[in-house]
């Protein structure tokens, strides 16, 4: 147990800065997107993507060494390594001429790896099983809403006439996840899947969602 100590208390610190850089990411991109109107990254907020995935793949080689069965974690985790990796750095680096469609999505990437950040930490912060469910479905919710009106107004703005900031995009993503339907009607591929995508999620997460606040409420009664 106390060789296991340092290791543990060094986890439990990475885990902490690997949280901490994936809000910042979430703020920094966030910004770049909304403001600047260009999907392209600005360099300061592409030094800091790559920082900031440097910093989630050390968290996942650590948490794969350090877990009790490193090979079958990697396995079970590798699509947290996967949007970890800094793609569009590597890329960069190597020259490589991206769509803007595909660079778009890569760098977007690092945003799926801090908001499951979001997602764990919420769930360890709360005290019961019940109520961590029911939150955690409640952030997932927010976290998929949010994730898919910058990608909506990624690749929207400036080809659908019907969008000028991102708070029609945010409005667009929520009408859509709750399966009400928006006003605004994607011009683009990718906006066109994500109109497709969202509706079956909202009909997944929100039928759960209803019954763990019944389970709820049915034992508070």
């Amino acid at each position: 147990m106390k060789n296991n100590a340092p290791t543990s208390l060094f986890v439990r610190i990475l885990d902490g800065v690997a949280i901490f850089a994936g809000l910042l990411i979430l703020v920094s991109l966030s910004m770049d997107i909304i403001h600047r109107g260009s999907y392209q990254l600005s360099p300061g907020v592409a030094e800091l993507q790559l920082v900031v995935c440097l910093i989630f793949v050390l968290d996942f080689v650590v948490r794969t060494s350090s877990a009790r069965n490193p090979h079958r974690y990697f396995w079970r985790n590798i699509v947290v390594l996967l949007v970890s990796v800094p793609w569009l750095n590597m890329l960069s680096w190597g020259g490589v001429e991206l769509h803007k469609g595909v660079y778009i999505m890569l760098k977007c990437l690092p945003l799926v790896r801090a908001l499951l950040g979001v997602y764990s930490t919420i769930r360890l912060l709360t005290p019961t099983r019940v109520s961590a469910i029911m939150w955690s479905y409640i952030a997932l919710i927010g976290m998929m809403t949010y994730l898919a009106a910058l990608l909506f107004y990624s690749y929207e703005l400036g080809l659908n006439p019907h969008l000028s900031d991102f708070g029609e995009a945010l409005w667009w993503s929520g009408l859509n996840i709750t399966t009400v339907g928006a006003n605004i009607f994607a011009v683009t591929p990718m906006g066109k899947v994500l109109t497709f995508i969202l509706p079956g999620l909202g009909m997944i997460l929100f039928p759960l969602l209803t019954v763990y606040v019944t389970h709820v409420v049915k034992r508070t009664n």
